[in-house]
């Protein structure tokens, strides 16, 4: 998915000078394949995921180890910082208790997508820098010399910046602490000092804000903001997503990845909204007597939730696990709640519950391990994903890549899987990129007669389209017509100034029709960047 564009084949990330426009521009804007295509950014404003991933690629280059290693670090000192949100709120008997809930946080199946899934990264990023920034913020309301004391004052909010520029996920972390403070900070939490807090943390958020709004705005995106494009009548399909989202923190499974939304079944309807109730049902009593732990879990997991919601609204909703990894803190904060009440009650209640928690660890860790296999490698992980979503173009467009991509493959099956995505997709560029990856593929197998029909059917189509006159053009220079790839080239010109690789070949062609000063110009012109001409 995502790795190749933004990774593998994304020289932005190799050298230190693109760092600036991380911040000025969206994810999807730094990436070859924006230059390449036009794509422009309309929703992904991530400047520290994307430093990550440059000073990365300036440690171990375009190694998959390494990046895999970095996300297996970030989680295991996620699940240290969970140990010790946990701990804060027990006493130090309770050390066991904190350690089976960070355990339960390590081993959670929703997690293997954002861990395994390198371009997930953003996901424990985040996590790093919301877990930090609580600690931080906890900390400071404790004894300390006032030297100290500042610099947990200046800490939290430097995290809750970086959580920003890291993922959308962050915007709504405030509100966790205000409801921290007011659950465990009642004599101090409306004093100056904390209100100058709060005060820092809003002028952050608007400062966030204005930068995600002139970068995202600046890339001239061609689709509508993501306000622009909710569709209130999916209001059901919101309430779905967000039922299953419990029920999988609850019940793992079954675990999938969808590019189709999942059809919310019975179970998951009766278990998340079973759940979801019940935690809710018992709030007024858990805060009358001030059950602090169990409120601010809650409150947790769901307001950690509440940015992907919106997402749901969409035309064209995405259900993805990987939007729980932050919410599945709270889960273990829950657990951790749990037991503690239940060793409260007695030896023989408290033995249950760490029983069920020790079958809820086992459970987790065989579910995690089955659910890491279908993220083995592209060919496994689409073919996976075209059994869950059969009526997506996405997977089959995938593996028609992966395909494409190994030498060793079957060319065949990947034309064959192009034009199966070209049936299946609604929009009729996507079909026409399809089809047009077919056509590229038989041209370079040597099939030149179908690699014509698929681009003149195309150029019939959708006249403009610059990349299939190339297409045309590399076919006749393949047969020899240097005077007919040299009209084709030019009307992929014509159609595209900007098309590097149209004026790359029109110079070849001229040049070899003994022309060298057409062939100069167009020589220039394909060493030119677009924003210059």
């Amino acid at each position: 998915m995502d790795d190749w564009p933004i990774i593998k084949e994304n020289s932005k990330i190799t050298d230190t000078k693109y760092i600036p426009d991380y911040f000025t521009h969206g994810v999807w804007s730094n990436t070859d394949l924006a230059e390449e295509t036009g794509l422009k950014d309309h929703s992904l404003y991530r400047p520290v995921f994307l430093l990550t991933l440059n000073l990365s690629y300036q440690l171990w280059g375009d190694s998959a180890l390494g990046y895999h290693i970095l996300n297996l670090t970030l989680h295991g000192i996620n699940t240290i910082l969970v140990y010790f949100l946990v701990l804060g709120f027990l006493s130090p008997a309770y050390r066991m208790v904190a350690g089976m809930s960070a355990a339960i946080f390590a081993v959670h199946p929703v997690h293997v997508e954002s861990v395994s899934w390198i371009a997930g990264m953003s996901d424990p990023l985040v996590s790093f820098f919301i877990l930090s920034g609580f600690l931080l913020h906890r900390r400071w309301y404790q004894p300390a010399p006032p030297h100290t004391k500042w610099l947990y004052a200046i800490g939290a909010p430097l995290c809750f910046a970086l959580a920003l520029l890291s993922k959308e996920t962050a915007i709504f972390f405030p509100l966790i602490l205000i409801i921290y403070d007011a659950l465990f900070q009642r004599g101090t939490w409306r004093s100056k000092p904390v209100i100058i807090r709060y005060l820092t943390y809003t002028a952050l958020l608007l400062v966030y804000f204005v930068l995600r709004s002139n970068a995202l705005d600046g890339d001239g995106a061609q689709q509508p903001g993501a306000w622009a494009r909710i569709n209130f009548q999916n209001f059901p399909v919101l309430l779905a997503f967000f039922t299953h989202y419990i029920q999988l923190l609850v019940f793992p499974s079954p675990l999938e990845y969808y590019y189709s939304p999942p059809s919310a079944g019975m179970f998951v309807l009766i278990t998340g909204g079973l759940f979801f109730i019940g935690a809710l049902s018992y709030l007024p009593r858990a805060l009358r007597q001030q059950q602090g732990l169990y409120v601010l879990a809650v409150a947790w997991t769901v307001i950690t939730l509440l940015p992907a919601l919106p997402i749901a609204l969409f035309d064209e909703p995405v259900f993805a696990q990987r939007v729980l990894y932050l919410p599945s803190v709270g889960f273990a904060m829950l657990m951790a709640w749990a037991i503690r009440q239940a060793q409260q009650r007695g030896h023989t209640i408290g033995a249950i519950v760490k029983t069920v928690a020790i079958a809820f660890l086992i459970f987790f860790s065989v579910s995690s391990m089955t659910e890491i296999a279908d993220w083995e490698n592209d060919t496994v992980f689409y073919t996976q994903a075209m059994k869950t979503s059969p009526d997506s173009f996405k997977p089959v467009a995938g593996l028609a890549s992966a395909y494409a991509r190994d030498t060793d493959q079957n060319t065949e099956a990947a034309i064959d899987l192009y034009l199966k995505a070209a049936r299946l997709a609604p929009r009729e560029t996507d079909k026409i990129t399809f089809q047009e990856n077919a056509a590229r593929i038989y041209g370079q197998s040597g099939n030149i007669s179908k690699s014509e029909q698929l681009y003149r059917d195309i150029v019939r189509r959708a006249p403009k389209r610059s990349s299939a006159w190339v297409g045309l053009g590399n076919n006749a220079l393949a047969r020899g017509e240097q005077q007919q790839a040299l009209e084709f080239y030019q009307r992929a010109y014509e159609a595209d100034p900007n098309n590097r690789i149209a004026s790359h070949n029109l110079a070849l062609a001229y040049q070899q029709l003994g022309k060298p000063e057409r062939a100069a110009f167009f020589r220039r012109l394909a060493q030119t960047p677009p924003h210059v001409k």
